[in-house]
């Protein structure tokens, strides 16, 4: 993005790890999205620390390489990929970022919320965690199917894998929400934004009034927008 004064920040379903070059799978995916409200260096309507790709929207803010600087940090390029690509991304997992598929993710509109947990993270001190890397590569594998599919039905499953596998890496169980049809942490998780997903507009509706509770809405940049 040239002269990028405000760039959108970003949520991942499935496939978390796998674009940490050294936690790379041959197969696997990870698959991600862009969202608004946009932040910029005079505007960040979030929490610091939330798991939302935020310190690659910083670099890339301050007209830095996003991917170089994440790399430097001992994490993945998934966070600045998707913040500079937009949309609703499919990631091959990797060493650099293989782009497999991007749609319009207008269909999730109206279907996201995110909550803060009370508790900043700082992915670099998981990245060497143990986790059940067979069960993400099969959550990865069952989101990429369910962007090319536009079945949400399909992603909520591969979300709900997500989370269980976090809950199996020793995260506390979220907040449940009413009508939320799945969740997890967003990042590398143990605390930060979760992510709520729900059928319709008016079931998230029910779920704004809780504390921390934030809308997003997901992102691409059409040709209009420039």
């Amino acid at each position: 993005m040239k002269k990028s004064f405000e760039v959108p920040l970003r949520v991942d379903f499935a496939g978390g790890w796998l674009d940490v070059p050294k936690l790379s799978k041959k197969g696997g995916y990870i698959v991600n999205c862009s969202i608004t409200p946009k932040v910029s260096l005079k505007n960040w309507p979030y929490e610091k620390s939330g798991g939302l790709g935020g310190s690659a929207a910083y670099a890339i803010l301050k007209m830095e390489n996003g991917i170089e600087s994440e790399l430097n940090l001992g994490v993945g390029w998934q966070d600045p990929a998707v913040i500079e690509e937009t949309g609703l991304c499919v990631w091959r997992s990797g060493k650099k970022p293989v782009l497999e598929l991007k749609i319009n993710p207008d269909w999730l509109a109206g279907k996201m919320l995110i909550v803060w947990t009370g508790n900043a993270h700082t992915t670099p001190n998981f990245v060497d965690g143990k986790r059940d890397y067979k069960g993400i590569v099969s959550a990865g594998k069952i989101a990429a199917q369910a962007v090319l599919k536009k079945d949400f039905k399909e992603l909520c499953r591969s979300i709900s894998m997500s989370y269980a596998i976090q809950l199996k890496e020793g995260m506390k169980e979220l907040l449940q929400v009413p009508k939320a049809k799945a969740k997890k942490y967003l990042g590398g998780g143990h605390g930060g934004y979760a992510l709520y997903l729900f059928n319709s507009a008016k079931d998230r509706a029910l779920a704004v009034s809780r504390t921390n509770s934030k809308i997003i809405e997901p992102y691409i940049e059409l040709k209009s927008d420039a």
